[in-house]
Formats: structure tokens, C-alpha cells, sequence
């Protein structure tokens, strides 16, 4: 059997959906991990990209992804009176389209994406019913890349993978998902920051500055909120774009607070306001255009189109 998984974006809600009810707009990509599964006399796992690889068996220390998503299915496996033993497959992981022709990450949720179809895959070669495996996988995947995320991770990249489309994502212990149309459809973009940005490192900062000003985390909690309720709602195109250069002045904000830079320079002519940073950081930059839009001259863009979830093929 052959999987893919489409990357991610969380064009709204950046350190906001950590929080118990924090708000985030998410939207799958048509980037995507393709895995490869066939039966084998024991578990193997193969990572590739860009010239790179990665082989884990049980035991192995090389990829604490793998081995997190491993511990998690097995762990729910025994749970649900299944045996792990079971698990006797070779899965092939190609997450190239994820990295740039100079091997540097695209900021598209390569390791939330990987998560979740190494979970469906899992429960696919443990012979789990098809509806078992669909209600269970969603909520699995999150576990697993929390756990090797060293439990931090908010979960909404492994949800947006799973099931594809935009959706709106509610943080906590217990996220959860519903699907949404992006206002107005706009053609998405992505330009390159200068830099990649550790996601983990970024987290931590966020968390630091948190624990020590609660007063102003709840503030900062409550307007990122109200201004991803105010996109999702607009009424108009002139709406839409003030409520997405309310999220980017919040995120700006916060970034210089925290020490974890979230300015970006607008691309050519194009207006501060239709741009932003999304994710942690400035890793990796959105503009939404009018559908039909040309791109925006220069090199740097690329378009990407909302893509479906997880896809099986025989």
C-alpha cells in the first residue's frame, strides 16, 4: 500500500493554539510525505530526503519521531486488546518535497505530517478495521509528535494532515478540529524568511515568558482570538484584511517579546498589511491575494493550493 500526507500552514493563531481554547486557521498544502508500506519479518522504518536517510528498528535511537509513533500505537494497541507483535511491516518515508533544493526545511509541518500517516500506516499493517483506525488515528498522531516533541506541540499540524482542507483548530490536552472555508478563497502564497526557526526553542521561549507574566498571556490570548474570530467572519474583502494585519501586528508583538522574531519585510510592492509570518517565527511567510491574482513578481514565491488529507492508493 501507498500513502501520502499533505504539509500544513497555520496562517492564523501562532503561540495562541498551545493554550487551553486558543484559536488557530490551518490549512493543508499540496506538498506532500508519501509512505510506502509492504510486509516484512519485523518493523523497519526508512526516512529519506534530499539525499539524506534515516533506518530505525525497535531499539534504535535514530529518529525519536519514529520511535514515539511506535510507542504510541503500541501502546494504544495493547490497550485495545491487540497485539503489537503484529507489527511486522517496512514503511518507506519520502518527505523530499518538504525541503528546498538546498536541503534547508520549508516551514510545512514535515514531522506533524510524517506523525500522522506513520500512525495510519501502523494501524494498517496491525489489521485495525478501517472506522477503528479513522476514529483513533487523529487523536494518536497528536500523542506521538507531543512525545517527540518532548510533550510540548500544540497538534494542529497532525490534525490538519489528517484530515486536509482549512479548518479551524481549538488548542489544549484535548484539541479539536472543524472544518471551515478560508474567506473570500484568496490564492495563498509563501515566501522564505531568513532563517529557519527551531520550533521546540520557540515554544520554550513562549512558555518561559508565559509562566511569568500570566497577566499578559491571557491578554495576548484573548485578542489573538478575537482577531481570528474577526477574519473567519468577515464580511468583506476590506474586513478580511484588517482582521489578518490584526493577527500579524499580534504575532510582531509577541515575537519581539519573546525574543523569537516574527517580522517579515513585505516582497516587492506588495502591502505590509497582506502579509505575515506563520508559525513560530519568521521561518516562513504567507500573503493571501484575491483568487485569480498573478503571482507577485520575483522568484521567491510559490503558490500553494488547499490540499485533501491522508490519501490511500492500492
Amino acid at each position: 500500500m501507498r500513502l501520502s500526507v499533505p504539509g500544513t500552514i497555520l496562517l492564523l493563531g501562532e503561540y495562541a493554539v498551545l493554550e487551553e481554547g486558543g484559536r488557530g486557521l490551518a490549512m493543508a498544502v499540496d506538498r506532500r510525505v508519501r509512505m510506502d508500506v509492504e510486509p516484512f519479518e519485523s518493523l523497519e522504518i526508512r526516512g529519506a530526503w534530499q539525499g539524506k536517510a534515516v533506518s530505525w528498528r525497535r531499539g534504535s535511537s535514530d529518529s525519536p519521531l519514529f520511535a514515539a509513533t511506535v510507542d504510541v500505537v503500541e501502546g494504544w494497541l495493547k490497550v485495545s486488546g491487540r497485539d503489537p507483535d503484529a507489527l511486522r511491516c517496512r514503511i518507506a518515508i519520502d518527505s523530499s518535497a518538504f525541503f528546498s533544493p538546498e536541503g534547508r526545511k520549508t516551514g510545512l509541518g514535515s514531522s506533524a505530517a510524517i506523525a500522522a500517516g506513520l500512525v495510519c500506516a501502523l494501524l494498517h499493517a496491525a489489521g485495525v478495521p478501517a472506522d477503528q483506525g479513522d476514529a483513533a488515528a487523529p487523536g494518536l498522531a497528536v500523542r506521538a509528535h507531543r512525545q517527540a516533541q518532548g510533550g510540548r506541540g500544540s497538534g494542529y499540524d497532525a490534525l490538519c494532515s489528517f484530515h486536509g482542507g482549512a479548518g479551524l483548530f481549538t488548542g489544549g490536552a484535548q484539541p479539536t478540529w472543524e472544518p471551515c472555508e478560508i474567506p473570500g478563497h484568496p490564492d495563498v502564497f509563501l515566501f522564505p524568511g531568513p532563517a529557519p526557526v527551531s520550533t521546540p526553542d520557540a515554544v520554550g521561549r513562549y512558555q518561559a515568558w508565559k509562566a511569568l507574566n500570566p497577566r499578559q498571556a491571557r491578554e495576548f490570548l484573548s485578542a489573538s482570538n478575537r482577531a481570528v474570530e474577526d477574519f473567519l467572519h468577515a464580511g468583506s474583502p476590506r474586513e478580511s484584511v484588517r482582521a489578518f494585519s490584526a493577527c500579524r501586528k499580534i504575532g510582531i508583538e509577541l515575537g519581539d517579546t519573546v525574543g523569537v522574531p516574527a517580522w517579515l519585510p513585505p516582497p516587492g510592492s506588495l502591502a505590509a498589511d497582506l502579509c505575515k509570518a506563520v508559525g513560530a517565527g519568521n521561518e516562513l511567510g504567507a500573503c493571501l491575494l484575491a483568487a485569480g491574482a498573478a503571482t507577485p513578481p520575483g522568484t521567491v514565491f510559490h503558490r500553494v493550493r488547499q490540499d485533501r488529507g491522508i490519501s490511500w492508493e492500492a
